[in-house]
């Protein structure tokens, strides 16, 4: 639970610096939350392992978690 904690803190931490990016984070955390928890939770609160290893699981990942990410890449 700590770890959660700490991951959301390191979001809105980064993401107030900009509220659009504070709301595409917002989203992402959303869609991919789920995922994180289930494939990549040795991996947090490190946010770049945990996004690196949702990529490792990208044919297992929600539909809408797999959006974040192609969305992303835009």
């Amino acid at each position: 639970m700590s770890k959660l904690i700490f991951l959301l803190a390191a979001f809105i931490g980064l993401a107030a610096f900009n509220p659009a990016t504070a709301r595409t984070m917002d989203k992402q955390r959303a869609a991919c939350e789920r995922d994180s928890h289930k494939f990549c939770a040795a991996e947090e609160p490190n946010a770049i392992a945990v996004e690196r290893c949702l990529r490792a699981h990208m044919n297992e990942l929600s539909s809408a978690c797999k959006r974040q990410f192609r969305a992303k890449r835009r």
